[in-house]
């Protein structure tokens, strides 16, 4: 029996050696967390006076409201075409980014702006939509036109971990802030007015009922007139019934 508890006793101290032993070299290994475990990243004040204090200068508003000349008030008011305008499926107008670039260029030369980023990214509590979840990420940027500041907007975007990459999110939040920003100087802001937005739909555009021909959905969407449905919508004969 004194045998036995001694084996039994040495058996338990090696077990323990080794397993403390992959424990401390498993530590020092990185850990990578997927996108959906991930915890939030939230701000303190502290953070992010520290943050401030070193991306923006303390006299970021100099020079606020004072009008640019008339040639740069020329280009950014520039009427949009009607071949400039995408529509959304659910009827919501937009422009492409480049739009915006291309007239800020135009306005004020390659080099004459930019979009600061005066937070850092935040994301918010995971949502539901459908059968999918996602998170809403935003950030806030400042844009800047000739050292000047212009305006300030935050750009949001939902984000689908593991079916979305990371960098395409952010991309299309500092579209988001850009033609948020853009408004304050007339650029497309025809996209902001709900008449000509209404009236530009009524001769470009129709709402019809399509289906999902990849689950079955029957939605009513929009679609361009001179566009056809394509996968994987199709036209359907169905009619809701309120």
């Amino acid at each position: 029996t004194l045998l036995y508890t001694i084996k039994f006793e040495e058996g338990m101290f090696r077990l323990v050696y080794r397993t403390s032993r992959r424990y401390r070299l498993l530590s020092k290994v990185p850990c990578l967390t997927p996108a959906s475990q991930a915890p939030l990243r939230t701000f303190s004040s502290e953070d992010t006076d520290s943050y401030e204090d070193h991306s923006i200068p303390d006299n970021r508003f100099e020079g606020v409201g004072q009008p640019f000349d008339k040639r740069i008030a020329d280009v950014l008011s520039r009427p949009l075409k009607d071949t400039e305008v995408m529509l959304s499926r659910d009827g919501t107008l937009r422009v492409s980014a480049e739009h915006y670039k291309e007239i800020l260029n135009s306005a004020f030369d390659v080099g004459g702006w930019a979009l600061v980023p005066c937070s850092e990214m935040k994301e918010l509590d995971l949502s539901d939509k459908g059968d999918k979840q996602f998170l809403t990420m935003i950030r806030e940027y400042s844009l800047y036109c000739h050292g000047r500041f212009v305006s300030q907007a935050f750009g949001e975007t939902p984000f689908f971990p593991g079916k979305q990459y990371y960098s395409e999110a952010t991309e299309k939040i500092k579209t988001n802030a850009l033609s948020r920003c853009c408004k304050d100087l007339g650029v497309a802001s025809e996209l902001w007015n709900k008449s000509w937005s209404d009236s530009w739909k009524s001769r470009h555009a129709t709402q019809e009922w399509v289906e999902n021909v990849s689950n079955g959905r029957k939605a009513h969407l929009w679609r361009r007139k001179d566009e056809d449905w394509t996968w994987p919508f199709k036209k359907t004969s169905y009619q809701k019934s309120y």
